[in-house]
Order: C-alpha cells, then structure tokens, then sequence
C-alpha cells in the first residue's frame, strides 16, 4: 500500500521540520542538523522516506524540494502556523470573539507567531504591560486602533506627539469625542504636532484596540459575550507587526480623517 502523504508529513515531527527547513533553500546534511538539532542516524531515515515519496531530492549531497513538494509545504505553513498560535494560548483564542477580526486578516493568524499572554491584576486594569511601555518610550513611530476609552491614552500620546514621535490614532466617535470632552489639552498637543494622524469611524470597531510600536505588536479582543476583559497579547515577531499595520491600514481607509486646524480652532472656542 503506498504510503500516504498526509501520514508522512504530519505523523513525524522530523520530516515536518524538515520541508519547512528546505523550504527556505537546499541543505546539506550537516546543515539539517545544525538547524534541528538532529544526528544523522535520526534523520536519515526520514529522508529516506521523503525520497521515496518524491517529496525530496538530493544533488550532489545537497538536498531540497521538489516541486510538488513546494506547493504542499506552501499550503502547510498556514495550516501549522494558525495550529501553533492557537495551541500557544488556547483558552484564550476559544473564548475569543474572532470573527469580529476581518476575514482576510482571519487568514493570516499564523502570522502572529509566538505570542505572549498578559493577564493584568484587578487593581491595575488599565495599566499597560510593562514591555510595551518600554516599547512606547523609545518607539519613533506608533500606530494604535482602539475602541475603548483609557484614562491614560490622551496623556500618553500628548507626551509622544510632543517628543516628535509619529502617531497615527484611530478610534470611535465616542471615544473621539470623549477624549475632546475630558481631555481637550492633551488633544491639542497631539493635533499640533506635524506627525501625528487622527481619524475616526462611523461605525464601531469589532475589536478592542491593537497597537504596533517599532518592536511590538499588541491586540485586545472582546470575549465571545463581547466583553473586554483587558486580557492582552504581545509579539515581538517581524510578521506579527506587519499584520498589525495591515489591519491598522485596513481600518484606517474605512475611517474619517479629522481636520487638524478646524479641530484645533474648536478646541480654542471651547476654551
């Protein structure tokens, strides 16, 4: 009975591993196992078994893909990617409200890679992890989409702008207009540096706030009874980041751009 694919991809752990090594470029054997951490007696077999299947070539004691294989590990690393994120924070993901994430962002989960869940203490809700205000800090760019209110938010970014960081804010009309009513000072100085962007939307964002700095990627999603409960993930990855701006941009064309100077003169009648 031939062997099947799906067994032979899936059921080792080794041969996994290795078609997405190889999908980075052809390797030798010692090459292999320096980057899993394998001898030779343990992988040979697997290779072997690749071989067999077609799944692998070998030039010269050079190994790499076949073009079948190509098409199947391209498939697999979505697949395997999306497995892992959730796996790493399973109770998390399964009480979450996902679907309010866009569907072509849904897709690209895997890109999150590892991430690290952040659980705050009762009397410090709104505190943010201590990373990512060291992150924050030195950050020269930072792009936020939230919708919900921080008490925090207007000082902190005031601060930022004021440093000459760029921000882009996107956010509710309420949460617009409630940081016009209670924090109409901190306002001004973010609408007065040149780097900074506001918008905000019509209608409400489905997802509690995600924030991406020059090192950190950070998202907040409502529970499945579309409650927030603060709970956080953090990323470091590349990836990570790049989906959390795609998003960010995704919404940011949905959204209203606020006029600067006509806000600005607002704020100076309110006064």
């Amino acid at each position: 009975m031939k062997d099947s694919l799906i067994d032979a991809i899936f059921l080792s752990e080794k041969r996994k591993k290795l078609l997405l090594l190889l999908m980075e470029g052809p390797k030798d054997i010692e090459e292999i196992k320096e980057a899993l951490d394998v001898t030779s007696s343990a992988m040979l077999p697997q290779i072997k078994k690749l071989r067999k299947l077609n799944l692998i070539v070998c030039n010269e004691r050079v190994y790499s893909l076949t073009e079948a294989a190509r098409i199947l590990v391209e498939k697999m690393e979505p697949l395997l990617g999306t497995i892992d994120v959730f796996e790493e924070n399973y109770d998390y993901w399964m009480s979450r409200h996902i679907s309010s994430i866009p569907e072509e962002f849904r897709s690209r989960l895997w890109n999150l890679g590892k991430c690290e869940l952040k659980r705050p203490d009762m009397i410090y809700l709104f505190e943010p992890p201590e990373e990512f205000n060291e992150s924050l800090a030195k950050s020269k760019n930072i792009r936020t989409l939230a919708s919900f209110f921080h008490p925090q938010c207007p000082h902190n970014y005031a601060q930022l702008a004021k440093k000459g960081v760029d921000v882009t804010l996107i956010l509710t009309k309420a949460v617009f207009d409630r940081m016009k009513k209670d924090g109409s000072k901190y306002l001004q100085k973010i609408l007065e540096s040149e780097g900074s962007e506001l918008f905000f939307m019509k209608e409400e964002i489905p997802i509690g706030s995600i924030t991406v700095t020059d090192d950190i990627f950070m998202i907040t999603l409502f529970n499945k009874d579309l409650v927030l409960d603060h709970l956080k993930l953090i990323s470091y990855g590349p990836q990570a980041r790049q989906w959390g701006l795609d998003i960010i941009d995704h919404f940011k064309e949905l959204a209203i751009p606020v006029d600067k100077e006509k806000m600005l003169r607002e704020i100076g009648d309110q006064e």
